[in-house]
């Protein structure tokens, strides 16, 4: 009993002090991008019913978004920051409760796998509504990992599991996969109105319902880069095994594709995924069920990268409560599962210490330039708002945009860029009464076409995503 209460009280200062140390460097050294900016203005500036119609643009289900809600009502345009970032640390720290608290796993992975590359810094300092699969995907295998479960408390996770991106519906899925695995003397017809998969059911219904039918071309744009069908079955593989569980290992591979190591690696680690559950064939089938399925979602819909593809180390982590590890006993087990973590935990270190040493983007001091530099009377038009909203944020104003002429905050995935003529942007200055304006753009505007526009700042230091910006004033006249 003694020994059981120590145990109790390391998970919870484990879990306190990971979650303090995580709301720190959120806090003095994370900077938002563009992703986690557009999620806040969407909650922030559109209401209930405007939010839920706009996911058909978003791609993504609604629960991230009006989670932050309530949180929007007291912002004051200077604390919006600050604001998500807490918001975004509740989740975190939620779903950390379920691992460090609630789970039956060793104490030590319960520290790697915190401080591993995905729930340290992808899930944990990017404030993203993957923190909210992190949660209620932990939450699941809480509950499904006890034999006597309440169904009604299973349903409604199941159900906001639905809520949160897709990866939280295949990740629903195969836990009602999983359920129907182990009741195996139950017919289908009474499986199917239990009630955790009634409320599976409602749950990926509504999903339907807010995300599709999506614009024809959206996957194509969103998906950035062009392979055939050969190597994209391979980027699929690796992606999600070497790049998912030894991230850092070998190169980005949506950025430098397959390789013949990370293949090799690949290959490796889905023999260690049947190893690790091939005692509970119920879980392996699982395990099988959900990779392969997340393959089949990069190769056919959606490719991803690291930050989608983790999904499935998160995944892993779910299934590993449910499994009931012995630590001393399964020692080989125990081995493979300390060295995929042990290296996640080394890339994690080193993406923060990136995140630390130099800004995400350049929005930051573009956003803090303009809110010194630029009166309020002065229109900002930006070109591209896709890349000019997270300025946005840190200028504490909204742009304009062409050819509407309005004020904007957030965006939509499907627009294309619209690059107004010269013309059109002194037309826009004549329109607001003012002698002159600042035209904001990711890249270097052409001379020839904009032969009045003068270069007022470039913003081209170094930063973690590589984008840039340019300042230029344009006088009417």
């Amino acid at each position: 009993m003694e020994s059981l209460r120590y145990s109790k009280i390391l998970n919870y200062a484990c879990w306190f002090l990971f979650i303090i140390g995580l709301g720190y460097l959120k806090v003095n050294f994370h900077e938002l991008w563009k992703d986690e900016w557009q999620a806040w203005f969407v909650a922030r500036d559109k209401n209930v019913f405007e939010i839920f119609s706009f996911l058909y643009y978003e791609g993504h289900p609604g629960l991230w978004y009006f989670f932050l809600k309530p949180f929007t009502y007291f912002s004051d345009g200077a604390n919006d920051v600050l604001l998500l970032s807490t918001a975004h640390w509740i989740t975190v720290a939620t779903g950390m409760y379920f691992l460090f608290i609630k789970f039956r796993l060793p104490i030590v992975f319960k520290i790697l796998f915190a401080l591993g590359y995905f729930l340290s810094f992808e899930y944990g300092l990017v404030n993203r509504g993957y923190a909210l699969v992190v949660l209620f995907s932990f939450w699941a295998a809480w509950l499904l990992s006890s034999k006597d479960y309440n169904k009604k408390h299973l349903a409604w996770v199941l159900f906001l599991l639905c809520q949160t991106e897709i990866y939280g519906v295949m990740m629903a899925l195969v836990f009602g996969t999983f359920l129907y695995l182990q009741s195996s003397k139950e017919s289908i017809q009474t499986f199917l109105k239990s009630t955790p998969i009634k409320g599976l059911t409602a749950g990926f219904v509504l999903f339907l319902i807010s995300v599709f039918p999506r614009s024809v071309g959206h996957v194509a744009k969103t998906s950035a880069k062009e392979w055939d069908f050969f190597d994209k079955v391979l980027v699929s593989f690796q992606g999600n095994l070497s790049n998912t569980f030894l991230p850092g290992s070998t190169l980005d591979t949506f950025t430098y594709g397959w390789s013949a190591a990370g293949l090799c690696l690949s290959i490796l680690l889905l023999g260690a995924l049947y190893f690790i559950f091939k005692d509970q064939k119920n879980l392996w089938f699982a395990s099988m069920l959900f990779t392969f399925g997340m393959m089949a979602f990069s190769l056919f819909f959606f490719m991803g990268g690291i930050r989608q593809w983790g999904m499935g180390f998160v995944f892993f982590i779910a299934l590993l409560q449910v499994r009931n590890l012995d630590f001393i006993k399964e020692k080989i087990v125990s081995t493979i599962i300390f060295c995929i973590s042990i290296t996640s935990v080394f890339y994690g270190f080193k993406a923060i210490k990136e995140d630390i040493n130099i800004p995400f983007t350049n929005a930051k001091v573009v956003g803090e330039f303009i809110e010194a530099k630029v009166p309020e009377k002065v229109p900002v038009v930006a070109i591209n708002k896709f890349e000019c909203t997270p300025v946005i944020g840190y200028a504490k104003r909204k742009f304009y945009e062409l050819p509407n002429g309005v004020e904007f905050s957030y965006f939509r995935w499907v627009d294309k860029i619209y690059l107004p003529s010269e013309g059109e942007l002194k037309l826009f200055t004549k329109y607001k009464g003012v002698g002159g304006i600042v035209v904001i753009t990711p890249k270097a505007l052409d001379p020839q076409r904009y032969p009045n526009a003068q270069l007022w700042q470039k913003f081209d230091q170094k930063n973690y995503k590589n984008e840039n910006y340019y300042l230029y004033s344009l006088p009417l006249k």
